[in-house]
């Protein structure tokens, strides 16, 4: 049995099948619902850049060039549970010639990994396989004798990235392989030097890829050419570098306190906050519920709570479950609590659109260098530039000092960081900081560990 290899190690060995033959593509059959993929594959240039990447490891391998380099023609296979095997059908019958078809066919890597035997002893690398392309290639020669046929799965996770932005497409998955041409080329490169090597036990291996970003004119000109933070995550305590320093912060699971406002059990509670549920709207039919997330400052052993305030309102029931407890309650009724004390109080808004701050959507690039942009066909109907709609913005004040943080990117993914007006801070992540980059050499890093605990509460979905 062939064994999965994850690290990568590639030798380039030079066999020869027949000496002086060209190798014609025949066909390159693709299927996937990818749209990144099938943009790529539908432009000319990234076809040409393809044949020639293709045409090279021809002659290394098999000292062979391809007979056309200057394109690849691309046939979109319609979705099949079983990809029909690979037969010729040319009509050429020149010895001169080897005749090469290839597929490159994605899979759902929950459905790959559970029909897939495999013995690598990475038990994560499930967890960390986003999609998976699988390749076929077949040579023959005139008489349709095949010479050679190699299947190889590219197991594609994502790599470390210091790009910070709006993820293109959302990001690397199932059906979106959403990264630049020139990663995309690559990619294939790897797979046709792996296929296309006589003697090849490979029968599937990681690739770790960069995911693209859309351009902008908000998050990419503050952080080009700045240092980026990384932030590592052991068994949910992050730490990273600031200051010459290591700073450690941890969260607890989110729970849910039912507020007892109504009824034979109804509890006292401030009067600020019994007014405000009482004058939302819906009062009587809705439930009330405060929302805790415990925090620890592991370095000042300290420990925090956030506390929001949220409404159910049965008339205003989300598709979307996890959207369910983000009917905050209007007004300053959210916290980070120190022990019993109250240090930072806050609204939250929803659904905030910011027509200063634009994202171009026909320009991605790889997120921290702008001579990467590569534009793309712009969709119809589609302006040339987008308005940014915050997923949340939070405005409070902490010691007296009045802070906002705005929420947006996919699925709530940037975090801006102001104190009064000035931007301190932009972090990159969801539910835990990730990288980010801090404007202000005097921003404590206490008050910045309190102000990600703020913004990358788990109740911001």
């Amino acid at each position: 049995m062939r064994k999965i290899t994850v690290l990568l190690s590639f030798l380039f060995c030079v066999q020869v099948l027949t000496a002086q033959q060209t190798v014609v593509l025949e066909n390159f059959r693709c299927y996937n619902l990818n749209t990144p993929v099938l943009n790529h594959l539908s432009n000319n240039a990234i076809r040409k850049s393809v044949a020639l990447q293709l045409n090279k490891v021809l002659l290394e391998i098999h000292k062979s060039p391809l007979a056309d380099t200057n394109n690849i023609k691309v046939e979109e296979v319609d979705f099949n549970y079983v990809v029909p095997a690979i037969a010729p059908n040319f009509k050429d019958n020149d010895t001169s010639k080897l005749h090469l078809y290839i597929d490159f066919i994605e899979a759902d890597p929950v459905y790959f990994f559970r029909n897939t035997q495999y013995d690598s002893p990475d038990t994560t690398l499930p967890k960390r396989v986003q999609t998976v392309f699988t390749m076929r290639v077949a040579l023959f020669n005139a008489s349709k004798t095949l010479v050679a046929a190699e299947t190889l799965n590219l197991m594609v996770s994502i790599a470390e990235t210091p790009g910070m932005g709006t993820l293109y497409r959302g990001g690397i998955r199932f059906t979106d392989l959403a990264v630049l041409p020139k990663t995309f080329i690559e990619l294939l490169r790897v797979g046709f030097s792996i296929a296309l090597q006589p003697g090849n036990d490979m029968e599937s291996i990681e690739v770790k890829v960069q995911p693209a970003y859309y351009a902008d004119n908000y998050i990419a000109p503050a952080v080009k050419n700045k240092d980026r933070s990384y932030v590592s995550n052991k068994k949910g305590i992050y730490a990273y570098r600031f200051a010459n320093n290591t700073e450690m912060i941890r969260s607890s699971e989110p729970v849910y306190e039912e507020i007892k406002i109504k009824g034979k059990k109804a509890e006292k509670y401030p009067d600020d906050i019994t007014a405000a549920i009482k004058a939302s709207n819906n009062y009587s039919a809705s439930d009330y519920v405060f929302l805790r997330q415990e925090w620890r400052d592991i370095i000042r052993d300290k420990n925090y709570l956030i506390k929001l305030t949220t409404q159910i309102n049965p008339q205003q029931i989300p598709n979307n479950t996890e959207l369910l407890f983000t009917n905050f309650l209007f007004g300053n009724f959210h916290y980070l609590l120190q022990e019993k004390d109250t240090i930072a109080v806050f609204s939250i808004l929803k659904d905030v659109t910011e027509k200063n701050n634009k994202v171009f959507p026909d320009l991605i690039y790889n997120g921290f260098d702008s001579a990467s942009i590569f534009k793309l066909p712009l969709p119809v109907n589609r302006s040339q530039d987008v308005w940014v709609e915050y997923s949340y913005v939070i405005n409070g004040s902490a010691a007296g000092m009045p802070f906002h943080i705005k929420c947006s990117g996919i699925t709530n993914t940037i975090k801006e960081i102001f104190l009064g007006d000035r931007l301190v801070c932009i972090a990159q992540g969801k539910f835990i900081p990730e990288k980010f980059v801090v404007f202000d050499a005097s921003l404590s890093a206490e008050l910045l560990n309190r102000l990600f605990m703020i913004g990358f509460n788990h109740f911001l979905e």
